[in-house]
């Protein structure tokens, strides 16, 4: 039987653990605990002899369900780079204190409010921060939604709080808003019939093209004379800014390449293609989002945002360049286990780089992810 010791052989000690924190929800025991920003049982307990539930939670290990799970949730359909949808729309919120709140349309902080009055979800798992740390949190009210507002970079194990939410706050229609890494996770665990899971009624993925260590990254940030009190938004696209006393300092993506967690390097997910709806500012003009509504249940939620005339709406956006950037994380993600096979079989750089077709910066860059 597999144990928590295969878990941090497979998983946690090699680096693809994405600390999404799905076994630490379901330790039933809470020995595997978040510790030093990685999932981590301190002492083999009793109850962990013959225990197997931590390492059956680990969706990293599963990724041939994936798409088995994507075919009973969106059904089986043309399916391209940012995955199956119902429709695609660029929207921003009509509400000021939201707007006030929010990074870019305040899509996400608009339904979550707009779930929770209606009744459709009692609380929400999001992220939360602390002077730009992120952290998990629990959000049941209105001001616990516009506080959790604004995109933060940093990797969190959301799912741990799915516990909580459930024995501690008592909720039983939840909403998880999280990176696709969270999302599959969340998808895998109600597949897998965890029963905490089964209180997760909607899901919300925000785009990611690859996130960074915090510390790593204010480490960057302070090199650059910036202190994290100061700091009022972080973006990142095609180069990386910090958003500082109304000023605005960018700086080449390759700067912070060694804040990327090595499994962000793997990852083909930028869209959130198993999520209820997918949200990001990529591919929207500035101060909305663009939106990827997918399933039913994402539907029936934005459509009552739009109906209730609390969103702006309008067709499209710039789906080219959306697709292009999904594509491109698909690639990347594939080429990089590649170069870690190759890394693995004893090849050097400049091995692996012709065998790959690829110049030598770029194996460079993926094997120093952290």
């Amino acid at each position: 039987m597999a144990s928590y010791e295969d878990l941090e052989a497979k998983v946690i000690n090699t680096g693809i653990c994405t600390v999404c924190g799905a076994c630490i929800l379901a330790c039933p025991t809470s020995h595997v605990k978040f510790i030093e920003g990685k999932p981590t049982r301190s002492k083999r307990a009793m109850d962990c002899v013959g225990c197997s539930t931590c390492y059956e939670a680990c969706y990293m290990l599963r990724h041939d369900l994936i798409r088995n799970i994507e075919g009973n949730i969106l059904g089986w359909g043309k399916k391209d780079s940012v995955g199956i949808y119902k429709r695609i729309v660029v929207a921003r919120t009509r509400e000021q204190d939201i707007k006030k709140a929010c990074q870019d349309g305040g899509i996400v902080t608009a339904l979550l409010i707009y779930a929770l009055g209606k009744s459709i979800i009692d609380g929400a798992l999001a992220v939360g921060s602390d002077s730009w740390m992120p952290v998990a949190s629990i959000a049941k009210t209105r001001d616990d939604v516009i506080l959790a507002a604004g995109t933060k970079y940093g990797v969190v194990p959301v799912l741990k709080e799915l516990r909580s939410a459930v024995i501690d706050h008592g909720l039983s229609k939840i909403c998880v808003v999280g990176s696709p890494c969270h999302i599959q996770s969340v998808r895998y665990l109600k597949h897998k019939g965890l029963p905490l899971a089964s209180s997760v009624k909607l899901t919300v993925s925000l785009f990611c093209r690859e996130n960074y260590d915090y510390q790593c990254m204010m480490e960057k940030a302070n090199e650059k004379g910036l202190n994290v009190d100061q700091i009022d938004k972080l973006n990142v696209a095609e180069e990386f800014s910090v958003y500082a006393g109304g000023k605005r300092l960018s700086f080449p993506i390759t700067e912070v390449k060694s804040c990327v967690p090595k499994h962000c390097l793997v990852c083909e997910d930028f869209a959130g293609e198993l999520a209820d709806v997918s949200i990001g500012s990529d591919g929207s003009p500035e101060g909305w989002s663009t939106v990827i509504i997918r399933t039913e249940e994402g539907e029936a939620v934005f459509s009552g945002l739009e109906t209730e005339g609390l969103v702006e709406t309008k067709v499209g956006g710039d789906l080219v360049y959306i697709k292009e950037i999904a594509q491109r994380k698909k690639e990347k993600g594939k080429q990089t286990k590649d170069i870690f096979k190759l890394k693995e079989g004893g090849l050097g750089g400049k091995e692996i780089a012709a065998k790959l077709g690829i110049t030598e910066d770029r194996v460079s860059y993926r094997l120093e992810g952290l």
